[in-house]
């Protein structure tokens, strides 16, 4: 039996999902402050950082006080019952695997922090509704930080106006331009017009005024 893994990149909405987190030290804040914004997030733990009894008290997440190393495996298993992915984030490795072995036996999807699990979250940049994500599965996360910061030296914030503007644009020649491959080179010509994006970095009006200009061409 081979142990490699198919990890497949994917866009999951978590809106309405439980994750739960089992650590309450700077591991499971850490892990606790990116999921609580875009999932129902429980941490359990003995104790929990100061941040995340303010994170708490405002409402962005729920506490279970719990010491699950002296929990049999049932009440384990009933704590973390309705979550969608569990995160052992704890100080003692031999618990965090004992979580993952019950994980596993009811099917929930497992975020490891020290190695690859079901579900690995990546380094992420993200311009309006653009996104990208880079990992390196754990290898090197030094490298997957400096990826980040070369992508970032290209995908300026003005990509996110461009998504504004390109969705604009893709609105108005679908109702007003009947062939596809017309419009895809309409919307082309304004992705590549150098002037379209120095406008951007101006004003979003500039840059809207040229790709409508680009367009109003093809119509005469």
């Amino acid at each position: 039996m081979t142990n490699e893994r198919n990890l497949l990149p994917l866009m999951i909405d978590l809106s309405g999902r439980h994750v739960a987190i089992i650590g309450g030290g700077s591991v499971g804040e850490r892990k606790a402050t990116l999921f609580s914004k875009y999932a129902d997030t429980t941490v359990v733990s003995v104790a929990f950082s100061k941040k995340l009894d303010e994170m708490n008290g405002a409402g962005k997440l729920k506490l279970i006080r719990a010491d699950l190393g002296s929990m049999p495996d049932d009440k384990i298993a009933e704590i973390i019952s309705n979550a969608f992915l569990v995160v052992p984030a704890t100080n003692d490795a031999s618990l965090n695997d004992r979580i993952v072995k019950i994980a596993q036996k009811s099917d929930i999807l497992i975020n490891k922090v020290d190695s690859v699990g079901d579900v690995v979250v990546p380094s992420v940049i993200t311009r309006g509704d653009l996104t990208i994500g880079i990992s390196t599965l754990g290898s090197s996360p030094a490298l997957s930080k400096y990826t980040r910061k070369k992508i970032e030296q290209v995908i300026t914030p003005q990509y996110a106006d461009m998504i504004r503007l390109q969705n604009e644009m893709r609105t108005y020649l679908k109702q007003n331009v009947s062939e596809q491959e017309k419009r895809n080179e309409i919307l082309w010509e304004i992705l590549e017009d150098g002037n379209v994006w120095n406008a951007l970095s101006e004003s979003y009006e500039k840059a809207y005024n040229l790709a409508n200009n680009i367009v109003s061409g093809h119509n005469k």
